[in-house]
């Protein structure tokens, strides 16, 4: 449990932080005697949730300027948050198994809100800050095929071994097509560098493009790979042709930088 009063805090507790987990803001008051029926419940359920969602409680008497932005008129006041905003709530001091019914249903709203949120990262070229986000709803238990796909392949240049070990049945069913790239990719990432590289000028480019790869350095590992490739297409008998293709798999076909390179790659591959 978080506690939290001034602008600053409840931005930073709630706001942002709902952007990672769904946050229950729990609006009180020390005078109000359903509230102090209903917080110890709420604290109840947070510790059994176990990370899954996260327990604000703000004081109106500290936060009266709060408490008219989120308009609460009457409490306690209970809000669920995600994505930055409420997409739930309900006022009073319900029974515990009417609580509990109600966070069944409303925190797989919250975790959606979060994959949307991941989802626009990886589309915009934030990987990481996608892979970190569904990451925690991992740890939190909650397995979604769709997320552990998105997962996979924000993860695989970081983290291959996570990625890969994300790649179960159902998640390879959702698209076979980039469930394949991720273990393309993901098992030349955690191969170990071949023999030569210092007597072979190509391999040692190969072997920095993969590096670069896994520092996120995705523009400069196709200037390395499409190097290589148009001097040499069947290098490392095709390999490098089909790593790049896995990479723009996982990216996407509308990715900046699938759009930037896929061309140049074609004309390498096929001249």
């Amino acid at each position: 449990m978080v506690s939290g009063s001034e602008a600053g805090g409840f931005a930073q507790r709630v706001l942002e932080r709902s952007r990672t987990v769904p946050v229950l803001v729990d609006f009180w008051a020390p005078w109000c005697g359903p509230c102090r029926v209903l917080g110890p419940v709420l604290e109840r359920l947070a510790e059994r949730a176990r990370g899954r969602w996260e327990l604000v409680k703000i004081n109106t008497e500290e936060a009266p300027e709060i408490a008219r932005q989120y308009e609460v008129y009457s409490i306690p006041d209970v809000r669920l948050f995600a994505g930055g905003k409420v997409i739930d709530g309900f006022v009073g001091a319900l029974p515990e198994s009417q609580i509990e019914r109600w966070l069944e249903q409303a925190i797989p709203i919250a975790r959606s809100a979060r994959y949307q949120r991941a989802r626009a990262l990886f589309s915009e070229g934030g990987c990481r800050q996608a892979a970190e986000l569904l990451a925690q709803e991992r740890t939190a238990g909650v397995r979604d095929p769709e997320a552990s796909l998105l997962y996979a392949r924000a993860a695989v240049c970081s983290d291959p071994k996570a990625a890969l070990e994300a790649l179960g049945p159902e998640e390879t069913a959702q698209d076979p097509a980039v469930a394949e790239a991720i273990r393309e990719l993901g098992g030349a990432l955690l191969s170990p560098a071949p023999p030569g590289a210092n007597s072979d000028a190509r391999l040692a480019r190969y072997l920095e493009g993969l590096e670069a790869v896994r520092d996120g350095r995705l523009e400069q590992a196709m200037e390395a790979w499409l190097g290589i490739l148009e001097e040499e297409r069947n290098f490392r008998q095709g390999e490098l042709a089909r790593i790049c293709r896995a990479l723009f798999q996982i990216l996407g076909w509308r990715h900046p930088l699938t759009e930037r390179f896929s061309r140049r790659f074609s004309a390498a591959i096929h001249p």
